[in-house]
Parts: C-alpha cells; sequence; structure tokens
C-alpha cells in the first residue's frame, strides 16, 4: 500500500498492492521514470516515481529449484 498526496489540492491518495503492480508494469511497459495519476478530487496529475512504487510491492519469494547435492547423474 502506497500513499500520497496531491500537490495541488492536498487530496490523500491511496494505492492498493494491486494498483502499484499495474502502475508499475504500466510504466515500464513504455519506458517510463514517473506514473501519472489523476487526482481523484481536482483531476490535475501526480506524478509518482516508478522507483518509490517498486520499493512498496511486496518482496517475491522465489523457491530454490534443486538443491546443488541433490541432481541426479
Amino acid at each position: 500500500m502506497y500513499s500520497t498526496k496531491c500537490s495541488s489540492c492536498s487530496q490523500p491518495i491511496t494505492l492498493k498492492t494491486e494498483e502499484i503492480r499495474e502502475a508499475v508494469a504500466e510504466a515500464e511497459a513504455q519506458n517510463f521514470t514517473h506514473y501519472q495519476m489523476p487526482c481523484p478530487k481536482c483531476r490535475r496529475p501526480v506524478k509518482i516515481p516508478v522507483k518509490l512504487l517498486k520499493l512498496k510491492l511486496p518482496r517475491q519469494t522465489s523457491e530454490p529449484a534443486s538443491e546443488p547435492g541433490s541432481e541426479s547423474k
């Protein structure tokens, strides 16, 4: 979850984890460094750095594919 506020009207804006994932995917697809969304109250653009959004995503735990000593020959 990420919270910010509009620089024009000070309306608080909260993005949920799924919205953050969509925003990062959209920005990366277009090679943008900032995600731009309209303020829900005044409709002015709010810019959020993609790096900051990536930090707010939960970490992905990856399982090891195989143990080094358990390979069959």
